[in-house]
């Protein structure tokens, strides 16, 4: 049976009480396995009218498929094992853009790691990105803001419909950690422009690459481009029990021996 977000929100309880807020947290860091189900439950909450704790930390939850560990909190963080950690920071409709107590706290956490690092003999290399998820329509209005008061770039930007895309991309093809950082830490204030590409790139590469049925109903029956049914030429593909071997003395069709 499948239960959607309001469903879920009435056996939580109310977000703004503690220990709701924590069993929705607990049930969302279950979901993150399937990000799929997480998409499900985002797509819902920005359809409806917006519990803003909900959307909150759904967001959050998104860093586990991503590769991150994820930190619930005023300020959701992922922290990735590369030791990059991003501070999160909602971005609603109309909602002001003011760089200054996010700035604030980049500064108080890598003076934190700093102190941390000198007691080790070895030191890590790390660094804290404050990260703006924006609604897709304030996407660019954050994108500007930060072109202008972020001159060292500690900050970067994504939209919801992107880190929705990324998360899809990274199941689908695979991507690693490593990649979703590069997409992320990418030059520019937003990482919203390289997904897109990304995705219009997969989008024509599957529109002009054919399927199994579409090379069968081409080829034929015996791959001849012969009169007969596409499943016919289809089985006689993909048929493992005769394979095509080549070699220094020529090449022909051979019983395979299993």
């Amino acid at each position: 049976m499948k239960i959607d977000l309001d469903q879920i929100l009435a056996l939580a309880g109310d977000l703004s009480q503690e220990g709701s807020r924590e069993r929705f947290r607990r049930f969302l860091l279950q979901t993150a396995k399937d990000p799929d189900a997480l998409r499900e439950l985002l797509a819902s909450a920005l359809k409806g009218p917006q519990i803003r704790s909900a959307l909150e930390d759904l967001i959050v939850s998104f860093g586990l498929p991503l590769g991150f560990d994820v930190e619930f909190g005023k300020a959701g963080r992922w922290s990735s094992p590369s030791g990059v950690s991003f501070i999160l920071e909602i971005v609603g409709e109309g909602g002001g853009v003011d760089l200054t107590g996010e700035i604030e706290e980049v500064e108080e956490e890598r003076e934190t790691k700093k102190m941390k690092e000198v007691k080790r003999e070895r030191e890590d290399e790390t660094s804290t990105i404050g990260l703006l998820v924006a609604d897709d329509s304030e996407i660019l209005r954050v994108e500007d803001t930060l072109a202008l008061g972020d001159e060292e770039g500690r900050f970067r930007a994504i939209s919801v419909s992107a880190l929705t895309a990324l998360s899809k991309m990274a199941k689908e093809y695979r991507l690693t950690h490593g990649d979703v950082l590069l997409i992320l830490l990418a030059t520019g204030p937003s990482a919203d422009p390289l997904i897109a590409l990304i995705a219009r790139i997969i989008s024509e590469c599957e529109a002009e690459t054919p399927t199994l049925e579409e090379i069968a109903a081409i080829l034929g029956p015996g791959g001849r481009g012969g009169e007969g049914a596409a499943e016919d030429a289809l089985a006689e593909i993909i048929d493992q029990s005769r394979y095509y071997a080549f070699g220094t003395r020529g090449g022909g069709k051979r019983p395979m021996r299993i």
